[in-house]
């Protein structure tokens, strides 16, 4: 009967996962997506937000500024980065 109740996640995970923490795949997506853009010759790249809440979006917009990138254009959808 215990094995039902393994599907729930633990309240540490979810509470993580609503922070400002952004998962491994969330950064490999956005890692490939630059990598890719920059191989095929663009100057910009559209990264996807839909597997972001809003809070992970705010911690990819500061990443990415530290890093030195430009935002070209921002929605609560997508972000668009000058390469």
């Amino acid at each position: 009967m215990a094995n039902r109740y393994d599907k729930i996640p633990d309240y540490k995970v979810i509470k993580s996962a609503m922070q400002q923490e952004l998962t491994d795949s969330q950064i490999k997506y956005v890692e490939s997506t630059i990598k890719q853009a920059t191989l095929q010759n663009e100057y910009t790249a559209y990264i996807d937000l839909l597997s972001f809440n809003p809070n992970q979006k705010i911690k990819l917009i500061q990443v990415l500024s530290n890093k030195g990138y430009q935002l070209a254009e921002e929605s609560s959808w997508s972000i668009i980065i000058d390469l």
